[in-house]
């Protein structure tokens, strides 16, 4: 990443001299045809695959060296001009290929990059929410050993439907309640694309469930206020709660 970087300032350079280039040695009447073929060919560069705008680029050039021949007069004055300005056109164009070849590189790279980073991250933002790559990556490790002891583990979801002045603060709540209630060294506890938060409890029964469930809303209704609280929860086995994670994650392997 570091060479391509040091690559793009060369290529900006060459550009710069081949634009200053072609404004000298060719002539007024030819600026403006110039100017267009250059702008034409960046925007459709920047829109286009590496490997179409190679075409693009070799489709200008002879097509400008079949027009020039067609209009150019028959001194020899003016047809060195002209091999000169279409030399140099030629060259901003390649110049120009290498240059945009470089930064769709680079953009894609750094796409990657974030990607990976994203999945080796384990938690979201600030909080010790588990991000959606590292809960299932844990949940796998977990399965494997519980399977083999013959236990149970068991998904327990809960959706906030909190006002839209409170939702923040209601979220930041939950979120603070489910990490404090459920066993911080067996549990596991991430964020679903549906702003739901799903909570994966290892070697757990069903009334074990329902007793995280009383300590969550216990906790709850400590800090709030409100006769109803804006919370509802659904018991999955591991298999129902697995499809349903599957469903509602943001699709990244």
């Amino acid at each position: 990443m570091t060479k391509k970087m040091s690559v793009l300032p060369f290529y900006l350079l060459l550009l710069l001299i081949t634009f200053f280039l072609l404004f000298q040695v060719s002539t007024s009447e030819y600026h403006s045809i110039s100017a267009v073929i250059i702008l034409v060919a960046a925007l459709a560069m920047n829109y286009l695959s590496t490997s179409k705008n190679f075409i693009l680029i070799l489709t200008i050039i002879f097509s400008v060296g079949f027009l020039m021949t067609l209009y150019s007069d028959t001194d020899i004055r003016s047809q060195v001009y002209l091999i000169g300005e279409y030399t140099v056109l030629a060259a901003a164009l390649i110049i120009m290929w290498l240059l945009f070849s470089e930064v769709k590189k680079m953009t894609t790279e750094m796409t990657a990059l974030r990607i990976k980073a994203d999945k080796l991250e384990k938690y979201i933002g600030s909080s010790n929410l588990l991000t959606q790559s590292e809960f299932a990556n844990r949940i796998k490790f977990i399965s494997t050993g519980t399977q083999r002891r013959g236990e149970e583990n068991y998904y327990v979801l809960f959706k906030v439907d909190p006002l839209e002045k409170t939702k923040e603060a209601m979220n930041f709540l939950v979120v603070q309640t489910l990490l404090k209630t459920v066993r911080s060294d067996f549990d596991l506890v991430t964020k679903l694309t549906d702003n739901s938060y799903l909570v994966f409890l290892q070697n757990a029964k069903r009334e074990g469930c329902l007793k995280v469930i009383e300590r969550v809303f216990e906790s709850l209704r400590t800090e709030l206020t409100v006769i109803q609280i804006p919370v509802q929860y659904e018991i999955f086995n591991q298999e129902t709660g697995s499809d349903y994670y599957e469903n509602n994650r943001d699709g990244e392997v």
